[in-house]
């Protein structure tokens, strides 16, 4: 069914790509929390013509999104800004928006293709993404790139390729192995009810990745004495939800009074010591840490401003913050006093936003029953996304905290699924009108 895209599709990808290269180069918005850590990293990488992690790291609580930070630091030798860091968020938008395009025009046809291209391009959190320095975008775009290689032909080259980008996506998170458990339970079925042996793949695969992971490996155990190809937050993430006073949301403030913990130099000598207190608190209260799913599952899913404060370029406002603080008189003065154009924007882009969400979340949900009911005849790219995104948060839910910006993969990713029943529900909508006539 694959075919080339279409003229209206490259003008909507133009005007797009337009959009986002006016943001990336005049969008202003500070840099703070994993943006700013991101950058600094990137920065002092580019400053020393190295790469990342460098000795100095040793010393921080912990290293996170390698190929991100590196892939940044290699740009940022051109040009040390953050502008630069925008150009290769807009690049990695651009690819997503392709991908997303071309998967559902590979399975579903030209016409669920052209309407997940548009269902992509109004989810304004990407767009947001691009002024941020953000892991999001570079992992999703990676993971994806593993997708599109991976559905092409059973194949040791494009395993390979398909491994590589994993790889990548393992060097932003390490939540990319439940793709990679969903392609070996993928290879099993095959070969046990199919009767076909893709080995080939299977092997191109794994050693995609380990060209990534072993070379990472292998560099980082030079500068820091530790084997790490990929982020090292895994032990505090953890402890969000492995202490008394833990909710199921980043909460570290258990850490501030630890003198053991203080006294750790190294950031695996910290990893080591959260996460053996995490475990052992954890296998002491399993019934009170399951209790916190609930809420990690809430704070992932009732909120969606990832990033469309960025849009508007005014860093103390967001949705949440609004519901909540604009009903005191002081918080509804405060933001009120701003311009009439800025409040005016801000509600019809978050209202949008939020009713958009609804929608998106709505259809996520109801994919499920129709593919069930067509699972007989449903593409391999079904099952593949809706495993991937159980088996993802079912690892995140274990090993993390509660985070409205963990399912922004997932979400992206799984659009191609929910264009073709748009796509149905006009078609069987059209039918009822004519019996009705």
């Amino acid at each position: 069914m694959d075919t080339k895209p279409t003229k209206r599709f490259w003008w909507l990808f133009g005007i797009y790509a337009v959009i986002c290269v006016g943001f990336a180069v005049f969008r202003k918005y500070p840099l703070r929390s994993d943006s700013l850590v991101y950058f600094t990293w990137a920065s002092q990488t580019a400053q020393m013509h190295t790469w990342f992690p460098y000795p100095q790291t040793i010393y921080d609580p912990w290293l996170a999104s390698l190929f991100h930070v590196n892939l940044g630091a290699l740009f940022l030798r051109i040009h040390n800004a953050p502008v630069t860091l925008h150009f290769l968020n807009a690049a990695a938008n651009l690819t997503q928006l392709y991908l997303v395009y071309r998967l559902t025009l590979k399975f579903f046809g030209e016409q669920s293709a052209w309407i997940v291209a548009w269902m992509y391009v109004l989810y304004l959190n990407s767009l947001g993404l691009v002024v941020l320095n953000l892991s999001e975008l570079t992992f999703t775009a990676c993971t994806l790139l593993c997708i599109w290689f991976y559905v092409q032909k059973p194949e040791f080259t494009w395993g390979l390729l398909s491994g590589l980008m994993a790889g990548f996506a393992l060097g932003c998170r390490p939540l990319i192995v439940a793709l990679l458990l969903v392609y070996g339970l993928v290879w099993l079925w095959t070969w046990r009810y199919k009767k076909r042996n893709n080995y080939t793949q299977l092997i191109g695969i794994v050693l995609g990745v380990f060209l990534f992971v072993v070379p990472m490996g292998m560099y980082s155990k030079s500068q820091t004495g530790q084997f790490v190809y990929s982020t090292t937050t895994g032990p505090i993430n953890l402890l969000m939800s492995g202490f008394d006073g833990a909710t199921g949301v980043y909460n570290d403030s258990i850490l501030k009074n630890d003198s053991v913990y203080l006294s750790k130099k190294t950031f695996y000598e910290k990893g080591e010591y959260i996460q053996a207190r995490a475990v052992q608190w954890i296998m002491s209260h399993p019934t009170k840490w399951f209790s916190f799913w609930p809420h990690k599952i809430k704070t992932t899913f009732v909120n969606d401003d990832i990033a469309i404060s960025p849009l508007l370029g005014d860093p103390n406002w967001s949705f949440e913050r609004f519901i909540k603080d604009a009903r005191l008189p002081r918080q509804q003065r405060q933001f009120w006093q701003q311009s009439l154009v800025y409040c005016a924007a801000f509600l019809a882009i978050h209202t949008f936003q939020f009713a958009y969400y609804l929608l998106l979340l709505g259809l996520w949900g109801y994919q499920l029953i129709y593919y069930w009911r067509r699972r007989h005849t449903a593409p391999l790219i079904v099952w593949i996304i809706n495993g991937f995104t159980f088996l993802g948060f079912l690892m995140t839910y274990v090993g993390s905290q509660g985070n409205l910006r963990y399912k922004y993969p997932y979400l992206v990713i799984s659009l191609i699924l929910f264009a073709p029943i748009v796509v149905f529900e006009k078609k069987l909508s059209r039918k009822n009108k004519e019996i009705t006539r």
